[in-house]
């Protein structure tokens, strides 16, 4: 066989798309025997790299693996992101602004403006006291003025109650025993969230010590914490999402995102990721950029979840 006529055989092999290609066994096999022919009749021909210029359509796609399409008729092959504050818990942005203003009193600092606190609430509490409010950009006074804030808040939520929304636990069973790994997303420290959450149905739901990234795709029944410990940036920077889906080991169009800020739902919008927003703080018209908006977890089954991926 010709040098001339294996090149003109491959090219055809790799122009074919059009008129139909000859299966990926038949092409590699062809190849293979041309290859062999060519470095018999000849030592200066070098076709090496035939097999490094297939195109993409040569992959199989995951879909055509039966293991894998039977997986995908469970509930284990996405994951969940919930938005902490809004979502697992109340709202508490009132009882962030009072201690925020009760700092600056004590503090004898310029109090923030009310449009500042409302709209940057999801920045990360060093990002206010030094960007946003502008106390101070020395590392070691912003970690004291955030330490004292935390204190004040919890003063503040002393007389709140019960911090766990209605429907929580039962949602947070649910996708457990279904082995759907999920992530609590907060922009407060660790130690914030230990608080928080330290006497609370949800504790159960965490590992002993409530370390960050306990939560994998081999241990499903524990959940994980993304605080602002593990993120540079706050909402609606998506950094944290990524984080998130690193974390659980899931690709972005496999995760679904919980929340019930705007900044949770630009986020989610960025990346282009499935969101579910409940309607708390927000009217439906301005969250309608949502795949699926209810009132609280109660409204949510996992029907409601798989059918978010029709098209997958």
């Amino acid at each position: 066989m010709q040098i001339s006529s294996i090149c003109k055989y491959d090219a055809y092999l790799r122009s074919s798309k059009q008129v139909g290609r000859p299966c990926l066994k038949t092409r590699v096999t062809c190849r293979t025997a041309l290859r062999t022919v060519a470095v018999t009749s000849t030592s200066n021909v070098q076709f090496s790299n035939l097999d490094s210029e297939r195109d993409d359509s040569d992959i199989i796609l995951p879909l055509a693996n039966p293991l894998e399409r039977f997986n995908r008729l469970g509930t284990s092959w996405f994951g969940v992101v919930c938005e902490l504050e809004g979502v697992v818990v109340p709202d508490l942005t009132s009882e962030h602004r009072s201690a925020w203003r009760a700092l600056a009193r004590e503090e004898r600092l310029e109090l923030p403006q009310e449009y500042e606190m409302h709209h940057y609430a999801s920045l990360k509490p060093d990002q206010l006291v030094s960007q946003v409010f502008k106390w101070s950009r020395n590392p070691q006074e912003i970690n004291r003025l955030v330490s004292r804030k935390h204190e004040l808040f919890f003063e503040e939520l002393a007389s709140v109650g019960d911090c766990i929304q209605p429907g929580t636990v039962e949602f947070l069973d649910l996708i457990t025993s279904l082995n759907v790994p999920c992530v609590l997303l907060s922009q407060q420290s660790l130690l914030h969230v230990k608080s928080i959450l330290s006497d609370s149905p949800v504790q159960r739901f965490l590992s002993g010590k409530l370390n960050v990234g306990v939560a994998s795709a081999t241990s499903p029944n524990i959940l994980s914490l993304v605080t602002s410990e593990d993120v540079r940036y706050g909402l609606p920077d998506p950094e944290a999402i990524l984080f998130a889906s690193n974390l659980l080991h899931r690709p972005l169009d496999r995760m679904i995102i919980v929340g019930s800020s705007l900044q949770t739902l630009e986020a989610a919008l960025e990346l282009d990721v499935r969101c579910v927003m409940l309607s708390q703080k927000f009217k439906y018209r301005e969250l309608s950029k949502a795949n699926l908006v209810v009132n609280s977890l109660n409204d949510l089954c996992f029907q409601n979840l798989k059918n978010l991926f029709q098209d997958v």
